[in-house]
């Protein structure tokens, strides 16, 4: 029962998604969609998938710090394709490429996946802080906006309750597998877990962390310059200033966050209801949110594939060596 829901729960996901979509775009008009597509200044449309793909680099760069204290010096041209193919197997099965991506650099490396993967931890981490803090600087430029935004969710009753079973679950699942396995897989297990945690920690053992400091920054501006470039593909947004841009980028996130394949529905839908927070037409908003995500989603594809590539021909001459 337990492998037919992992086998089943990415088209559970899936399904999810198409439903939000099919929510987020009902009603649209696709006549008027297909005019508009017609007067949109493409070159806008190329800058913003130029700084989703530019903030592919700027985690390579910051991946290659985590990764030198362990004392190995991979290319950073491998780091960019191997988090470039992580993030196409995002788009086919939800939360997958965190693990491609680090399969994917120990084939051209031989840098252990438990470690790598400890740098996927801390990573993610880091992502989660660094929403946080662009949630509540959207909150204090865009307060009203948000608060009509944030009307949307509402947080269950009991949930402190869930949380607790939640923990209860883990505990006594972890304490079942402990005791029902043979004593050489639980120190492949331990081995594993200690890779992690020497990963998840070497950002204490960098020498430049201001560098590290300086690349996280400026992967969260890329996001956020990915987001405005496009306010200039409408009329009706391309006043809209910085702060709302933030605010856009921030339901974007959120709907990032929700495990449907590269935010299909979940993107679409909260940056929906973000723009017409701010005052703009849905039609608008729709047009929008189908240009920025449909642009980010060909990037992913076509430097997924690309990086594929790279890393097969790298790994074959790996090989023959």
């Amino acid at each position: 029962m337990k492998q037919l829901f992992t086998y089943l729960k990415p088209f559970f996901f899936l399904g999810f998604g198409l439903l939000l979509l099919f929510i987020a775009f009902n009603g649209i008009n696709l006549n008027d969609f297909s005019i508009a597509l017609k007067t949109i200044p493409f070159k806008w449309v190329f800058l913003s998938m130029l700084f989703g793909y530019l903030a592919y680099v700027f985690r390579g760069l910051r991946w290659f710090l985590l990764i030198r204290p362990l004392g190995f010096r991979p290319k950073i041209f491998d780091l960019v394709n191997a988090i470039a193919f992580g993030y196409l197997f995002n788009s086919f099965i939800p939360r997958s490429g965190e693990i491609v991506r680090c399969t994917a650099l120990n084939k051209v490396s031989d840098i252990p996946v438990s470690k790598l993967f400890g740098h996927v931890l801390l990573e993610r981490l880091i992502d989660f802080i660094l929403l946080a803090i662009c949630i509540l600087a959207s909150i204090v430029l865009n307060y009203k906006d948000f608060m009509s935004f944030a009307s949307l969710f509402s947080i269950p009753k009991n949930i402190g309750l869930y949380v607790i079973l939640f923990i209860v679950v883990i505990f006594f699942s972890f304490f079942i597998i402990k005791n029902n396995l043979k004593s050489d897989q639980l120190v492949k297990i331990q081995l594993f877990i200690q890779g992690i945690k020497t990963g998840f920690l070497s950002i204490k053992e960098i020498p430049n962390k201001l560098l590290f400091f300086s690349y996280t920054v400026l992967i969260w501006i890329c996001y956020l310059l990915m987001t405005i470039i496009c306010f200039y593909c409408f009329t009706e947004t391309k006043d809209l200033n910085l702060g709302q841009g933030l605010f856009i980028l921030v339901a974007g996130g959120l709907g990032m966050v929700v495990p449907t394949p590269t935010g299909i529905g979940s993107y679409h839908y909260l940056v929906i209801q973000a723009l017409i927070a701010l005052n703009i037409s849905r039609e608008i908003a729709q047009f929008f949110a189908i240009i920025v995500h449909s642009s980010q989603a060909v990037m992913i594809l076509v430097a997924g594939f690309v990086a594929m590539v790279f890393l097969y021909r790298k790994k074959i001459n790996k090989i023959n060596e």
